[in-house]
């Protein structure tokens, strides 16, 4: 009965706090941050929250300037007449972020400027080789950051990579681009923490803009570093709820998100976070999908597809003894390898989907392996569905060497065939994409005991690193609580880089990019190198979004942070739902008075900083409903 009374009166606190919040009319409003050091006053190669470079000999000439008490001094020249989609959204980027930091536009030109023009030269091309970067030497994705008289270098890797088709998500060698992202981190100041339509980009004020002499060098340690989705969250789509599986949960309110944006675009905040791909085995997940819609096929071959129960066929799936699977799957390959054709008019004309340039993917479709027929039982019986999927694989991987020496078979063990079959070798052509986990629940020591494990035995069943398929979303996507982990992520990945080439995180709704935020924007930051410090990304996160609310926001967000990584019992059930009795032993009821607190805290003192207040309503938008989700675990606790 305690319990319940102090959450009335907290609640009853909190709706009051709303009401005068709800009234300070938010509109879209420029970032308003402190003045900035003097880049001269500071090294920006060892700056406390940025992933860690390395430094070559320091040139010898003046600082560069590029603005001089808000008068723009430098052009900015981009030798790449056609610039890649990120290369050209970080220019754009650069551009606007120094405009909002100094007040001065520069220009963007194309002709490189005479000797004595102060200029920021964007790629590969004679002034840059002249300086001695050698854009072919620099590692895949990798880029040079390297000053001289009157210029800024910023030269990405100029290394080609195999070329691919059919392929839907981001593949390329951004190297330039991530120097111009890396550039606005250090010199300009530049953060991108969530999206930038609600802010969640920082950028520092100041008058003068300079750049002393540098010359430092980075590369990715993880190739494969993908954020789905890449492009954007749609509210007409319902893409704005909190949980993944309740389509009628609530949406931000205008005091997070400002009137009038139905989307919010991605593109901006990735780039500048560097997500990319140069990984050149790209899977092609569940695929062939869709084949109940080519009646014919399905008609001309019905003992290609899986057996219900019931003895009816699953059209979704197909059947992983059945030789006709084989030969149809081999068929594509025939065709895209040998033809240079996406369809095959020996079955039906269907759709190839599952060939790459560089590999073939075997991904049943999103249903666990249970084929009812006499032969998958059989198979089956012997060693389970792990077992009876690594069979057809390496039966299939024997044949596409023995015809295509040189092309990838790869491989997605999901579902209950995720487990490494320890007593079936495979030829050296099999790649691994391995589907994991929810992440967050990887907190558990006998969860993340079992991934690891797992993982270890798949890179000893392959030529190369394991790329793995990653859930931002299974936890967050059952509540409205504030579960951060990034301690957790730069852990796992910092103990595991040698067995990954990195991660496709699959996320789903905004709450991912809006509550979950710090610990996605610290994902980003692990994946392009774990060394990272994530509580110094942390501490200014709080101090450049919160203004004088950040030391109440940074409190808060520690208890996000303790409450979800270093409580070792699961909050949720084996179906993924809130467990009342884990989630009260997660979030007790003096945890949650305590975060109550501070919440309703960081609020009252942002009240006259209407840019810091809409990105504090933004962060914690799910926090009135985690308050009554705890009242109700708590009370249902009490009960049993």
């Amino acid at each position: 009965m305690k319990t319940m009374c102090w959450m009335k009166v907290r609640l009853a606190a909190i709706a009051a706090a709303v009401v005068v919040a709800g009234g300070c009319g938010l509109r879209r409003l420029p970032a308003q941050e402190p003045e900035a050091k003097s880049a001269l006053e500071r090294d920006p190669t060892q700056v406390r929250d940025l992933t860690p470079v390395t430094i070559h000999k320091t040139p010898q000439h003046p600082p560069v300037i590029i603005v001089r008490d808000g008068v723009p001094q430098a052009k900015v020249y981009v030798a790449d007449g056609h610039p890649g989609k990120n290369l050209a959204i970080l220019v754009k980027e650069l551009v606007e972020a120094v405009k909002l930091s100094t007040g001065a536009e520069l220009e963007v030109v194309k002709q490189l400027p005479a000797d004595d023009v102060p200029t920021i030269v964007i790629g590969d091309c004679d002034a840059s080789r002249a300086a001695g970067i050698d854009a072919a030497k620099i590692p895949i994705e990798g880029f040079v950051v390297r000053t001289a008289s009157n210029r800024i270098y910023l030269v990405g890797s100029a290394a080609p990579l195999p070329t691919l088709a059919n392929i839907s998500g981001p593949y390329s060698n951004d190297g330039t681009a991530w120097a111009v992202a890396d550039f606005l981190e250090r010199f300009a100041g530049v953060r991108w923490y969530w999206p930038t339509e609600v802010n969640g980009r920082s950028i520092v004020k100041t008058r003068t803009l300079v750049v002393g002499p540098t010359d430092y060098s980075d590369e990715p340690v993880f190739h494969k570093r993908e954020c789905w989705p890449w492009t954007r969250y749609s509210k007409k789509t319902g893409e704005w709820r909190a949980r993944f599986f309740e389509k009628n949960d609530p949406v931000p309110s205008e005091r997070a998100i400002p009137a009038g944006l139905d989307a919010i675009d991605m593109t901006a905040v990735l780039a500048g976070l560097r997500m990319g791909n140069s990984w050149p085995y790209q899977v092609k997940v569940h695929d062939p999908q869709q084949i109940w819609k080519n009646q014919k096929l399905i008609d001309q071959h019905p003992d290609m597809f899986s057996k219900k129960k019931d003895g009816k066929p699953n059209f979704s799936m197909l059947c992983y003894s059945s030789q006709k699977t084989f030969d149809f799957l081999i068929a594509g390959c025939e065709a895209v390898w040998e033809k240079g054709q996406f369809n095959l008019p020996g079955w039906q004309n269907h759709g190839v989907s599952w060939v790459t340039s560089t590999s073939v993917t075997i991904s049943p479709f999103d249903q666990p392996l249970d084929c009812a027929c006499e032969a998958c039982q059989s198979l089956l019986r012997d060693g389970g569905p792990s077992k009876h999927m690594a069979r057809f694989v390496k039966k299939f991987a024997e044949e596409v060497k023995r015809r295509w020496p040189g092309k990838m078979v790869l491989y997605l063990p999901y579902w209950n065939y995720a487990k490494c079959p320890e007593d079936v070798e495979f030829p050296d052509n099999v790649q691994i994409q391995l589907c994991t986990t929810p992440f967050a629940t990887m907190k558990e020591p006998k969860v993340r005991e079992g991934i690891e494990k797992n993982l270890a035995a798949w890179r000893k069943k392959s030529p190369d690193r394991v790329q793995t398929w990653e859930y931002s979303n299974g936890v967050t996507g059952w509540t409205f609580a504030p579960v951060q982990y990034p301690h957790l992520v730069k852990d796992y990945y910092a103990r595991n880089r040698d067995l990954i080439v990195g991660s496709f995180i699959n996320g789903e709704f905004l709450n991912e990019w809006s509550k979950t935020a710090p610990t996605l924007y610290c994902w980003m930051k692990v994946l392009w190198n774990p060394d990272v410090d994530v509580d110094a990304i942390m501490d200014v996160f709080c101090e450049r979004m919160f203004g004088k609310a950040s030391k109440t926001a940074r409190e808060l967000l520690q208890l996000m942070c303790d409450r979800w990584e270093n409580t070792p019992f699961s909050a949720f059930r084996n179906t993924g739902r809130p467990d009342s009795g884990g989630f009260a032993k997660t979030w007790p009821p003096e945890t949650v008075e305590r975060m109550a607190g501070l919440w309703g805290q960081a609020r009252k003192e942002l009240q006259d900083d209407p840019v810091a207040l809409q990105r504090f309503e933004y962060f914690t938008w799910t926090f009135e409903h985690f308050l009554k989700e705890a009242q109700e675990a708590s009370a249902n606790t009490q009960k049993k």
